[in-house]
């Protein structure tokens, strides 16, 4: 089974016909025929671990000779030099699988020069907003308002974004809602709450601050510093900065769509 995660193909090869049944279920949207530059093999434990009752996003680790290892309370998992394969060893569900692709991610939109970020993308016309902040900022509520208004979501969890001719991409991936569809990038912003909907120029350095805790390291290294900060200010330069001030009606769709026809 092959995905094709924001322009990037990875496929995913469990050692159990049960675990690539349930693999199948959790990303069906994103299957493709393309062949694949990356491999993850997802492996049994030899010995069951339990499953904690409270998930964790762990740090990859980097180990001896290259490469990154992610280790959590029931899996662990070994990621090559360059991050284009890994081996996962897990029990059942998806989390470690998830985890792993995550990571994997990550270093590929780093490679290109772009971030893998928690947040909310909307499209209208080809173009996309992204809002970022942290868990209670209202990312899921403007997604669910966006799309009852009969907008396209791309995401409303992880948001991979990566520089191209001219601007910048947006993709969604197949975290919490997420679809595989792409627009051009057009807006970075943060989210805020109020009884009327608002739209709010911003300097970039209010959103970089929000941006920087919200977008996910390749790896946990000066290396990996380096690149977040880089990326972050070149995407920030790039394209157009705001705050969306939003109450919980119709009233935020329109403020977003009318911002993206501009």
């Amino acid at each position: 089974m092959t995905l094709a995660l924001a322009g990037w193909t990875v496929s995913l090869e469990p050692e159990e016909p049960s675990q690539e049944e349930a693999l199948v279920r959790a990303f069906q949207p994103f299957i493709t025929s393309e062949p694949a530059r990356a491999r993850v093999r997802v492996l049994r434990p030899r010995e069951p671990r339990p499953v904690p009752p409270v998930r964790a996003l762990p740090e990859p680790r980097p180990v001896l000779g290259g490469g990154l290892r992610v280790e959590g309370e029931d899996y662990v998992a070994e990621l090559a030099p360059g991050g284009r394969s890994a081996t996962v060893t897990t029990g059942e569900g998806r989390f470690a699988v998830d985890t792993v692709l995550k990571v994997m991610l990550a270093g590929e939109l780093a490679r290109r020069g772009g971030l893998l970020v928690h947040g909310v993308a909307v499209e209208h016309q080809g173009r996309a907003a992204l809002f970022t902040g942290n868990s209670g900022a209202g990312k899921s509520t403007l997604g669910a308002l966006w799309t009852r208004s009969g907008g396209a979501l791309l995401t409303d969890e992880l948001v991979a974004v990566w520089p191209e001719a001219g601007g910048w991409r947006a993709a969604g991936t197949p975290w919490n809602v997420g679809v595989p569809r792409e627009a051009s990038l057009r807006v970075v912003g943060t989210l805020g709450w109020d009884t009327g909907s608002r739209w709010e120029p911003v300097d970039a350095g209010a959103v970089a601050r929000v941006l920087l805790l919200n977008a996910l390291l390749p790896e946990s290294s000066a290396a990996g510093r380096r690149h977040l900060l880089g990326a972050s200010s070149r995407l920030l330069a790039g394209v157009e900065t705001a705050r969306l001030v939003f109450a919980r009606d119709a009233s935020a769709a329109e403020v977003v769509r009318a911002a993206l026809e501009r």
